[in-house]
This record gives structure tokens, C-alpha cells and sequence, in this order.
């Protein structure tokens, strides 16, 4: 659960343990990687192509977060087409 971003009290309450267990637990595995092999050697993505269309009408939404604090804003805009209804994301 560690390599996937669990914390120490995420894994304990999933796990039904103490987070000091946890910590135990990891303290005997110190030779295992901190990196999940898995979704490194997975084949990278293939080439993608972008579609330009015109639009007439659209709706628009925006969400703020706030990861990993405050100071560092992320925004995220989407756009639906009402003709076609397919959502175009990261404006």
C-alpha cells in the first residue's frame, strides 16, 4: 500500500492494525524499493493526435485545487459540446 501512497494511518485503518505495527512492518523490509516497478516498466503511451473542430456552443466549468498547498493552485477547465455532448478537458 506504501508504493501505491498510503500513509502509516491509512494502512493501519485498511488493514485493521495499529499504525505502530505498520511502522514494525516496514522497519523489517528496509531492502525493499520505494518505487512501484509495475508502473515503471510499462510500455509508454502510443502517439495521440489532436482533433480541431469548431464549436458553437459550449459549456464551461473550472475546479481549483490545492495540492500540495495553498500557495501552489492547480486548475483544471472543461468545456462540454452541447451538439456533440463529448467534453473537451484541460483548457
Amino acid at each position: 500500500m506504501a508504493m501505491n501512497g498510503s500513509g502509516i494511518r491509512d494502512t493501519a485503518r485498511v488493514l485493521k492494525v495499529s499504525s505502530t505495527a505498520v511502522i514494525e512492518a516496514l522497519k523489517k523490509h528496509r531492502h525493499l524499493e520505494a518505487v512501484n516497478r509495475a508502473v515503471l516498466e510499462q510500455p509508454p503511451n502510443p502517439p495521440t493526435t489532436a482533433l480541431m473542430v469548431r464549436v458553437d456552443d459550449a459549456e464551461m466549468d473550472e475546479m481549483c485545487s490545492f495540492v500540495p498547498s495553498k500557495q501552489q493552485q492547480r486548475w483544471l477547465w472543461h468545456a462540454i459540446d452541447h451538439q456533440t455532448g463529448l467534453c473537451w478537458p484541460r483548457f
